[in-house]
């Protein structure tokens, strides 16, 4: 089947396309040179930007049990009227001086990353009756590879443009054209069909969460899956700090590496499938470890590598979002393959819910640390001159590596050929 010939198919991918950009403009450079030009100090923007995953971490399971049991559309689709509703107050924050700025910046996170908890929550739900289990992989694939296409041809766009002009306007302009592409996913959305009955179901929320632990192995794979996002949920948003306040990138270089980090994902995502395929998911996360590790190190390096800053951190990110995605499709993987039938969207919604918890404390560990100075702006390590955002990537490259210790979590019970395309990041549909 050719899935641009089906139409449902057409139109889940047109509706994740629309909406992707502002969830990547979270990972991708652009929010944090939109606080910073703001006059937001680093430690806030760090906390900011690490919010929608504490609010996806308390409110992913709760939406996940209320889709099931209320219609998966209905809670989608208020969920996208909220995304709306915050990028909108995010957009207006860049009309008032900075004090009056963070509470707009504040108040639309949280009204996008409720609408986003709201929409993801019911998502796969929603699309697992509409997707042939022959072709499932396939599509995923496809879906994922297409938005990624769409949010690189954007990131090039937008260097571009900022590479010419980095005015506010400029800014508020890209965030009210991409806020209009939410108004156009609500259309998109309504038309792809809702086969699956609503399930009133008589187990209360707490009564499905309080029986997850006998799930063999699930709940260790979980343990693992929040560790592994508090070694490296906050690398992106630290990198992008270093890179703007120490590194003196400009704007349009910071979206740039944004792009390379996408380029890395899309690699990532194919060389994670054959890699779980061929050698199960507990050889991949060993390879992410090392991996994380060496990228994140060479981080601090840069001083001894006669290679322009630049093209030096275009390199690191395109690995680190290869390494990044490679991991996604070994935890999805293992993740979908553990848990059981009954119950299934609020069981998986916990495990994603504890992996985005992971990376919001990892980020207000980080944001507090710089705010209040525990972390020396300056110090020399063998001659190189660093920073106290290079001390945080240097304890995520350890802390990841210390953390091969907890591979004995995983159960590893992924098979040939089970290899899941479906995203497991928040930040992603």
């Amino acid at each position: 089947m050719n899935i641009f010939k089906n139409k449902i198919m057409m139109t889940i991918v047109l509706s994740v396309s629309a909406s992707i950009m502002p969830q990547l403009f979270f990972k991708n450079g652009f929010l944090l040179a939109y606080f910073l030009k703001l006059g937001l100090k680093s430690s806030d923007v760090l906390i900011l930007l690490s919010l929608p995953s504490g609010i996806m971490f308390c409110l992913s399971v709760p939406f996940a049990y209320y889709a099931d049991r209320y219609g998966k559309k209905r809670i989608g689709i208020s969920g996208i009227i909220l995304t709306i509703a915050g990028f909108s107050f995010i957009t207006l924050a860049g009309f008032f001086d900075t004090p009056l700025s963070i509470k707009f910046i504040v108040c639309g996170i949280l009204l996008f990353s409720i609408g986003i908890s709201a929409l993801l929550s019911g998502w796969f739900a929603l699309l697992s009756p509409l997707i042939p289990e022959a072709i499932r992989g396939s599509f995923f694939g496809t879906l994922r590879v297409s938005w990624q296409i769409f949010a690189i041809g954007c990131s090039f766009v937008l260097t571009f443009i900022l590479e010419r002009n980095t005015s506010l306007g400029t800014y508020q302009i890209i965030l009210t054209f991409f806020t209009c592409l939410l108004i156009l996913q609500i259309f998109l959305y309504s038309k792809i069909p809702e086969k699956e009955k609503n399930r009133s179901g008589k187990k209360s929320i707490l009564s499905i969460v309080a029986g997850i632990p006998e799930v063999p192995g699930f709940m260790p794979f979980c343990a693992y899956c929040f560790l592994l996002m508090l070694a490296t949920g906050t690398w992106p948003v630290t990198m992008g700090l270093l890179e703007k306040n120490v590194l003196n990138f400009s704007d349009d270089t910071i979206v740039q590496m944004g792009t390379m980090l996408f380029l890395g994902s899309m690699v990532g995502f194919y060389t994670g499938g054959k890699m779980v395929d061929k050698f199960g998911t507990k050889m991949v996360f060993l390879v992410v470890h090392f991996s994380y590790f060496l990228f994140l190190f060479l981080v601090i390096l840069r001083g001894v590598v006669p290679i322009p800053p630049v093209y030096y951190f275009s390199f690191l990110t395109f690995g680190l979002g290869l390494i990044q995605a490679s991991s996604s499709i070994a935890l999805t993987s293992e993740m979908v393959a553990l848990a059981p039938e009954k119950n299934k969207s609020v069981i998986i919604s916990l495990c994603m819910s504890l992996q985005w918890g992971g990376a919001a404390i990892s980020g207000v560990i980080s944001g507090k640390l710089i705010e209040y100075g525990i972390l020396s702006k300056t110090w020399i390590f063998k001659g190189l001159f660093l920073s106290n955002y290079d001390s945080l990537i240097l304890f995520n490259s350890v802390m990841v590596f210390v953390f091969i210790v907890t591979l004995g979590l995983i159960p590893s019970v992924i098979k040939t050929k089970d290899v899941q395309w479906v995203p497991n990041a928040p930040k992603t549909l």
